[in-house]
């Protein structure tokens, strides 16, 4: 029976199937037919960030291209989009490689085209300035325009509100190519152009008016003009803002900020403005002991810094107050003006554009109903409360109120059902008066704008000028403040909003947490009298060596000094400090569990084998070991140091033997006095870093040391001091070419003039600030004096040579070095390679992984990419030289005088020397040796071709003052090095 059912369903589906295959066969010729009746037309644009264009994946972008489409869909048509950048668009419309184009002005009056019914888009008529004119425009500009496109007496009625008259030249060009090619040669300072068609050698720097732009056909094209025209006004009476919404969906940023020479004069006139803003509405608007802040004021920041003005807002408790004051004249400018001409002219104000936005939502009681005739609470003296509150509520359903918060106290405690208030200040305002039996709405009930209102005794050129600025601001910046406001309020919330919002998840995590403390409790009363003694040998035990620690050594080091009071007396109580020679290699070369085993071992015999070796324990960095010495009458610290070395000298890996060396520093107990234990182990391990700096296998701590440690503190402690009283100096050391004796560069050095302790050389001083980090800053601090000095002579037009400025190993590794570097060569915008940076090869310590030199080298790069000129300094004197050639493309060899002077006396070191420089020539840099005292040096260098030379045969390092003298005195047509 189920075998004969089969049969009548495997039929039906049969039929199904070769019915659907009959319908589609029967249907393509159709689908085939309907395509061919849709018309197809090419399209000429040019490619115009925003307006249109196209991707590398071939998806088309922009408001041109957007409005396009939706008209091919009310034309019945089809179009396919030819890209004309960098082509003569008239031409190729009237030969036919198009059949119409895009972006065109209005004002291309020519007679061979037919111009749509209306318009595709609007864009500003601009100024666009070639590279470094904006900053320092000449006194003549020369600017281009297209003379089919403007007239020349319509260019020159704009540019006269911005310029002087005289102030520039226009210069017609029949096609934009030339303009672009005459202003990458520099024949050009600027173009006057519309929007759409941009100069690939210029950067718009100001508008000059809104010119609109239509869609151009050839004559014989009337009725594809009109058969377009048609769906236009179609498309447009559906969606007559079509234009509009179009441009917004595209990238917004600020339009350029152009003044004119009234508008500069008149702010120069008027650098403080009389303000008031809106208070009791973080983060919108509000005052924090005075200072105004939140949104409105990170805009005003920002029109400030524009501007180069200040506005001077003062606070107030109330809106009320605000008003009536402002109604009294006590004030220019309100910062945060509701966008309403009628409620302007009431308080003798004039409006610029809206530059914020602003949602309202209501907010109400937590889990209550709010009725359907609700009482709500408003700010007295607010438009808002007139243009939506009266006009939206009855009268006697409004109670009124000062402030914000005094609307939502009145929610809170049911003297009304609800409140209007901001959406950026609602949850804000809750969380910052512990409201929290409130909640917002999502819903927005009312929008309104924010503009600037001026007094109508001021100026109206300030309304003017602030309306530019308002259009010139970015809409992604203004988010981003508001963001970064409501969220510091939300972040900054008590720990009562927790409880309020989540009573139930609260109160569980309190109770979750208390038995959590309950069990912590009993469980540690029930372990603490077993377990005791454990938890204080944990405390004072290594986890890895299974040694004594440093924190019981210093517990236990005062009691084992009392017990030797006798060699304390005499002298003859030490605390000592050894570490492992390359301890680095070994760690990486054997495991941790074997190297612990093996130096423990060592270490409890040498304990056991030598008699005066008492306490000692391990270092926090396991690479330390702390010892006190109770040394028997005759043997010297030295010798003890030289017992315990040795009797450790070779210790076995495994199956290995390996011949170990060591540091050992040691510190006599002073035989009476108070001691401090942290202090003398502080000396002591000072003491072991000096022997590991210097390579020494022992260093006493004497009172040599003693001072120099002192004189280190005490220089970092004057140092930030001397460094903010500018008391170290600049000295320029002149270099020369070697061959012709001409002057080429100096290299800055720093002298210090201290108050305290006289004129210091830098050997007194740069070794210590290398080790405490104050390097960096002195760097920064003699880079800005070098980079004024030079500032400085190129304003005068006095001559100037590079001077190369030393940067410190820390800056490799220093956070924002490269921004902070990028940041100084901005601010003085000094002509590329003038400011030579000297990096020695220690800055790069490590070129064996790709990732250190590819980080080495982008630090270079960037360096170079903001005008440094960067110098390989004290070449030869590392371990890394030949990496740093292969890996970082810099552009000078400085030499290291050290061998220069092993070249003197010994043919293999010059023949070293020799081949030195050979290899920095064939790699395309400049060579210098440095340190050159005699003429005998000075021939050898000659002799092996070194280029440039540097020393005290040439001339000593001067201060500025002397420097510029030398410069008079060298840089002329016969100026010579040894003259």
């Amino acid at each position: 029976m189920k075998r004969i059912l089969r049969i009548p369903r495997l039929f039906s589906a049969l039929c199904c199937f070769l019915a659907a295959v009959c319908a589609w066969i029967s249907a393509a010729p159709t689908a085939a037919a309907d395509d061919e009746t849709v018309p197809t037309y090419r399209v000429g644009y040019i490619a115009v960030p925003g307006f249109f264009t196209k991707d590398k994946a071939g998806t088309f972008r922009g408001s041109g291209y957007e409005y396009l489409e939706q008209l091919a869909t009310y034309a019945d048509c089809r179009f396919e989009y030819v890209d004309l950048t960098g082509v003569r668009t008239s031409t190729s419309l009237l030969n036919g490689t198009v059949d119409l184009l895009v972006g065109s002005t209005s004002s291309l009056l020519d007679p061979r085209f037919l111009r749509s019914e209306h318009s595709i888009g609007r864009t500003p008529l601009q100024i666009s300035l070639a590279k470094g004119v904006g900053s320092a425009p000449p006194e003549l500009l020369r600017i281009g325009y297209y003379v089919n496109a403007y007239p020349p007496a319509f260019l020159r009625r704009e540019l006269d509100r911005f310029y002087p008259e005289g102030g520039y030249t226009l210069l017609p060009y029949d096609d934009f190519r030339t303009i672009d090619d005459d202003l990458l040669a520099g024949r050009l300072d600027g173009v006057a152009n519309d929007g759409l068609h941009p100069q690939r050698g210029a950067k718009p720097a100001g508008n000059l008016r809104m010119v609109t732009h239509y869609i151009l056909y050839r004559p014989d094209e009337a009725a594809l003009k009109a058969r377009l025209d048609d769906a236009a006004n179609d498309m447009l009476t559906v969606t007559p803002y079509l234009q509009y919404m179009l441009a917004l969906r595209q990238e917004r940023r600020g339009a350029p900020l152009f003044l004119t020479s009234e508008e500069k004069a008149w702010l120069a006139a008027h650098p403080h403005i009389r303000a008031f803003a809106s208070p009791s509405q973080a983060p919108y608007a509000y005052f924090e002991f005075g200072v105004h802040k939140g949104v409105v004021q990170d805009i005003i920041d920002r029109i400030e810094q524009d501007l180069g003005i200040q506005f001077d807002i003062v606070e107030t408790a109330n809106n009320e107050e605000l008003f009536t004051r402002l109604d009294r004249g006590e004030a220019d400018v309100m910062c945060d003006f509701f966008y309403d001409y009628n409620w302007a002219h009431q308080h003798n104000m004039v409006i610029t554009n809206p530059y914020l936005t602003v949602n309202y939502v209501l907010v109400h009681r937590r889990g209550r109903y709010v009725p359907d005739d609700p009482i709500i609470a408003a700010p007295r003296s607010r438009n808002f409360t007139h243009q939506y509150i009266e006009r939206t509520y009855p009268e006697r359903n409004i109670r009124y109120y000062d402030t914000d918060e005094d609307c939502l106290r009145a929610v809170e405690s049911g003297y009304a059902d609800i409140a209007a208030i901001k959406s950026i200040s609602a949850q804000a305002l809750i969380y910052k008066n512990g409201l929290f039996l409130l909640e917002a709405e999502n819903a927005v009930v009312y929008t309104q704008g924010t503009s600037i209102a001026v007094s109508s005794r001021v100026d109206p050129i300030f309304v003017r000028i602030l309306n530019k600025e308002i259009a010139h601001l970015d809409p992604t910046l203004i988010q981003s403040d508001i963001n970064r406001e409501t969220r510091a309020m939300t972040e900054h919330a008590p720990v009562t909003a927790l409880i309020y919002r989540s009573p139930v998840e609260t109160f569980a995590l309190f109770l979750v947490f208390f038995l959590l403390v309950l069990a912590g409790v009993l469980f540690f009363f029930h372990v603490r009298r077993s377990h005791v003694a454990e938890i204080s040998r944990l405390a004072y035990l290594d986890p890895v060596t299974k040694l004594r620690n440093e924190r019981w050594f210093e517990k236990e080091l005062p009691l084992a000094i009392a017990r030797h009071a006798k060699e304390r007396a005499a002298g003859r109580l030490y605390l000592a400090a050894i570490c492992v020679r390359q301890l680095d290699y070994y760690r990486a070369t054997y495991s941790r569990p074997l190297l612990a085993k093996t130096f423990v071992g060592e270490i409890h015999r040498a304990s056991d084998a030598l008699p005066w070796f008492d306490i000692f324990a391990v270092a926090g960095d396991r690479a330390r070991l702390f010892m006190l010495w109770a040394l028997p009458q005759g043997l010297t610290p030295q010798q003890a140091a030289e017992k315990l070395a040795h009797s450790a000298s070779v210790v076995p890996f495994g199956d290995v033997m390996t011949r170990i060396r060591y540091h050992v520093s040691a510190l006599r107990i002073p035989k009476a006095g108070t001691l401090v234990i942290p202090d003398l182990m502080n000396t002591v391990s000072t003491t072991l870093a000096t022997a590991r700096a210097q390579n020494q296998p022992f260093v006493l701590f004497d009172d040599s040391m003693r001072d120099q440690l002192a004189w280190a503190s005490k220089i970092e402690a004057i140092a930030p001091r001397a460094l903010a009283e500018q008391e170290f100096e600049v000295f320029y050391q002149p270099k020369y070419d070697l061959q012709t004796g001409a002057l080429v560069g100096a290299e800055a050095l720093v002298r210090w003039q201290s108050k305290e302790l006289g004129f210091l050389p830098p050997g007194r001083f740069i070794d210590v600030f290398e080790r405490n980090g104050f390097a960096v800053r002195l760097d920064y601090y003699m880079l800005g004096h070098v980079a004024r000095f030079l500032e400085r002579r190129i304003r005068r037009g006095l001559p100037v040579v590079p001077v190369s400025v030393n940067q410190s190993a820390l800056h490799i590794s220093e956070g924002g070095y490269l921004q902070k570097m990028k940041e100084t060569s901005e601010a003085y915008g000094l002509p590329d390679g003038l400011i030579d940076l000297e990096i020695t090869e220690t800055a790069f310590v490590d070129f064996k992984t790709k990732e250190a030199r590819e980080n080495s080298r982008h630090i270079i790069d960037e360096l170079k990419s903001y005008g440094y000129a960067t110098s390989m300094d004290d070449f030869c004197t590392g371990y890394s030289s030949i990496a740093m050639l292969q890996n970082l493309p810099m552009g000078t060899m400085k030499i290291d005088r050290s061998i220069l002077l092993a070249a003197e006396h010994d043919d293999r070191s010059a023949r070293i020397l020799e081949n030195v420089i050979k290899l920095g020539s064939d790699l395309g840099m400049k060579i210098l040796c440095e340190g050159i005292e005699t003429e005998a040096q000075e021939r050898l260098l000659k002799e092996l071709g070194c280029t440039y030379g540097q020393g005290y045969l040439y001339a000593k390092p001067m201060n500025e003052e002397d420097f510029e003298a030398f410069m008079e005195t060298h840089l002329n047509e016969n100026g010579s090095a040894r003259s």
